[in-house]
C-alpha cells in the first residue's frame, strides 16, 4: 500500500472528479487522522486488519462507475467528517465531469450461521459487516473505530483517456476546532467505451414494505406517497443496473351477471407500466405468479388463485387445481383479454412493438418435479388461451416442456444440468441465487467476500445466460430493523438475502453489495467487447476467473490484474 503525506490547503475545492481513485495516506500531524484506500471489493470488518496495498491507480473504461473505499482512522474522536472533490485533470488539460457521490458506510449484523457454510465465509471479530451506504449523514471517527468512505463516480462515455490528477478534501470537527485534510490521486480512464446493459436484470421487489420509507406509516396503494417511494426504487434499482421489473398488479376481474363470464380492468395496472416506461430503462414487464402451492408446503401441488363471484357483485379468492373448471374458463377469459390489452399498447420507443412484446409471465414459483405435473397444466392453460404471452420462471424441476416456458431460470447450482446447456431457438435460461446455493457457490450475502458477488456474472458469461434473477430487493422487516440483523434464522434466510438496499425516510440507501454486483454487470459488457474482436481470448479470461459453477479465483489483485489485461487488450 502506497502512502502519501496528507497535506493541509487552502484551496477551494467543490464538485467531484471522475474516474477511480486509489490511494493511503498517513495522518496529517495536526488533525491526527489517518486516510487508506482500501480496495472496493475488500470488505472492512471492525477490528481486523486491512490487507497489504497494490497497484494505486485503478483502471477504467467509459461507461462504468469507478468506485473507491477510503478508511479513515485516528487516536482522537473527529466528527462531522465530510468529503469533497476537485475535478481531476490530465497533463493535457482534460478534465473529468464532477458528479460523484459520497456516502459513509454502516455495519449490520448477521446472526444466522446457514449451513452448508462458505470456506471463505468473513470472520468478522465483533460480529458486524459492512454494507449500506449512507449517502446523506456525515462520518465520526472515534479511536479504535474507522470510518468507511464510499466514493461511487460514473465515467462518461465522451471522457478523454488518459492519466488524471486530483485530490481529494476531508474536513472536520475535532475538540471544536476544524479539521481540513487534502491527499492527490490519479485516475487512468482508457479509450474503451462500454455500451448499453446487455444483462438482463431483476432484483422483485415489494411496495408492501413502503411503511419502512415513511417512519413505519403505511402507504395507501397509488397515492401521491405510493408513487414517490415508488420514483425512489426505481432510481435506486436502475442506477444499478436493473432493467426487468417485477409486476404486481393484474386486471381487476368484473364477474359479469350470469356468474360465469368475466371481463377486466387493466387501469391499476397500465399505471404502474407506463409509470416505468416513463421512469426508467424497462426491458421486460415480469408479471407475478398467478397460483402458489396449496397448503404452501414445499412439494404440494400447485392450485391457481381463482376469483370466485360471491353473489353480491364481488368475488372472493380460492386457490383451485388447475383441473377444476372454474379454474380454466377463468384463466381462458383472463389471458385472452390480456394478451390483446397489451398488443393494444404500443411503446413509444418508434419500434413498432406493443407492450405484448415486453411482457412476461410467471406461473408458478420453483417447481420441482413432485408439482411439475400441476405447473404445466396451468401453464397449457395460458398457452392455449394466449399463445404470444411468454412465460418465465425461476424453475427447479429436472425436465421441462419447452412449449410451455421461454425464459427458464434455473438456481445456480442446477444450472449444470444438461437440459439448459441447449436452448431451442427463441428460448433462454438465466439463472438465479438466494437463500441457496450456499457452500462456495457465488452469492451476495453479507458474510461472503465482495468479489463473490462481483463474479455471479462473470458467471453469466462463461456459461451464456443472458440474465439474473433475485427475489429480495427491499424484503425488510423479517427481524425489525432492517439496519439490525440482516439474517433470519427462523426463515433460514443468509445475512443480506431479504434486501439489498436500505431504507430512509423516502429515500433509499445503496450497499456495498448492490454496488459490487453493478460493477460485474459492466464487466460483462467489458468481456462482450473482448469476444467481438476475439472469442477465444474472451474466454480465457473469463475462465481464469471462474473455473467452474462453483471454484473461482477470489484474489482480489488477481482480479484486477485480468481488468488491466482485458483494457490493455480492447485499447490496442
Amino acid at each position: 500500500m502506497k502512502t502519501f503525506s496528507l497535506r493541509k490547503t487552502t484551496n477551494r475545492l467543490s464538485g467531484s472528479c471522475c474516474g477511480l481513485l486509489l490511494f493511503a495516506a498517513t495522518a496529517c500531524s495536526e488533525s491526527g487522522v489517518t486516510i487508506r484506500s482500501v480496495d472496493p471489493l475488500f470488505n472492512v470488518l471492525p477490528g481486523a486488519p486491512l490487507p497489504a496495498g497494490g497497484d494505486d491507480t485503478i483502471r477504467v473504461a467509459r461507461g462504468e462507475n469507478a468506485v473507491v473505499q477510503f478508511v479513515l482512522s485516528a487516536n482522537d474522536s473527529i466528527v462531522g467528517l465530510t468529503p469533497r472533490l476537485r475535478k481531476a485533470r490530465s497533463a493535457q488539460g482534460a478534465e473529468l465531469s464532477d458528479n460523484a457521490t459520497f456516502g459513509w458506510v454502516q455495519n449490520v449484523r448477521a446472526s444466522h450461521a446457514y449451513m452448508p457454510a462458505a470456506p471463505d465465509a468473513l470472520q468478522s471479530p465483533l460480529g458486524e459487516y459492512p454494507d449500506p451506504i449512507l449517502t446523506d449523514t456525515v462520518g465520526i471517527v472515534t479511536p479504535g473505530r474507522p470510518a468507511l468512505l464510499w466514493v461511487d463516480i460514473p465515467i462518461p462515455n465522451n471522457a478523454e483517456p488518459g492519466l488524471y490528477e486530483g485530490s481529494l478534501r476531508i474536513c472536520g470537527r475535532k475538540n471544536g476546532r476544524r479539521t481540513v485534510d487534502d491527499c492527490r490521486f490519479n485516475i487512468q480512464v482508457y479509450p474503451v467505451t462500454l455500451p448499453q446493459q446487455s444483462l438482463s436484470i431483476t432484483n422483485w421487489y415489494f411496495p408492501d414494505k413502503f411503511s419502512y420509507m415513511n417512519a413505519g406509516v403505511p402507504v395507501q396503494d397509488d397515492s401521491p406517497l405510493y408513487w414517490e417511494c415508488m420514483q425512489r426504487l426505481v432510481e435506486t434499482a436502475s442506477a444499478y443496473g436493473q432493467n426487468v421489473w417485477l409486476l404486481h398488479e393484474t386486471g381487476e376481474p368484473l364477474p359479469g351477471s350470469d356468474g360465469m363470464s368475466w371481463k377486466f380492468d387493466f387501469a391499476r395496472m397500465d399505471r404502474t407500466i407506463e409509470f416505468l416506461l416513463a421512469h426508467t430503462h424497462v426491458r421486460m414487464i415480469e408479471a407475478n405468479h398467478i397460483a402458489k402451492r396449496a397448503h404452501n408446503g414445499w412439494i404440494d401441488p400447485f392450485r391457481a388463485e381463482i376469483p370466485i363471484p360471491d353473489g353480491k357483485g364481488g368475488y372472493l379468492r380460492q386457490r383451485l387445481p388447475p383441473d377444476d373448471p372454474r379454474v380454466e374458463r377463468y384463466l381462458t377469459a383472463y389471458f385472452q383479454a390480456l394478451q390483446e390489452h397489451l398488443r393494444s399498447k404500443p411503446l413509444d420507443d418508434g419500434s413498432g412493438r406493443s407492450w405484448l412484446d415486453i411482457y412476461v409471465q410467471h406461473v408458478a414459483d420453483e417447481p420441482l418435479d413432485e408439482n411439475l405435473q400441476s405447473w404445466e397444466a396451468l401453464a397449457r392453460l395460458i398457452k392455449r388461451a394466449a399463445p404470444d404471452i411468454r412465460i418465465i420462471e425461476a424453475f427447479r424441476a429436472s425436465g421441462y416442456d419447452p412449449e410451455l416456458i421461454d425464459i427458464l431460470v434455473p438456481q445456480l447450482d442446477e444450472l449444470p444440468r444438461t437440459i439448459y446447456r441447449q436452448m431451442p431457438e427463441n428460448h433462454a435460461c438465466w439463472f438465479y441465487t438466494c437463500m441457496y446455493p450456499r457452500g462456495n457457490f457465488a452469492n451476495r450475502y453479507v458474510t461472503l467476500p465482495l468479489i463473490k458477488t462481483r463474479l455471479l456474472h462473470w458467471i453469466n458469461y462463461k456459461y451464456q445466460a443472458p440474465g439474473y434473477l433475485h427475489w429480495g430487493f427491499n424484503a425488510w422487516g423479517a427481524n425489525g430493523d432492517p439496519f439490525g440483523d440482516v439474517s433470519a434464522p427462523a426463515n433460514d434466510w443468509p445475512g443480506g438475502d431479504s434486501h439489498i438496499v436500505y431504507p430512509g425516510y423516502r429515500k433509499l440507501y445503496p450497499s456495498i453489495r448492490l454496488s459490487a454486483m453493478r460493477d460485474g454487470i459492466r464487466d460483462y459488457d467489458l468481456l462482450k467487447l473482448v469476444e467481438d474482436r476475439d472469442p477465444q481470448r474472451a474466454r480465457e479470461f473469463a475462465d481464469s476467473i471462474v473455473f467452474d459453477y462453483d471454484r473461482y479465483d477470489t484474489s482480489v489483485e488477481r482480479f484486477r490484474q485480468i481488468r488491466r489485461e482485458m483494457l490493455e487488450f480492447l485499447a490496442k
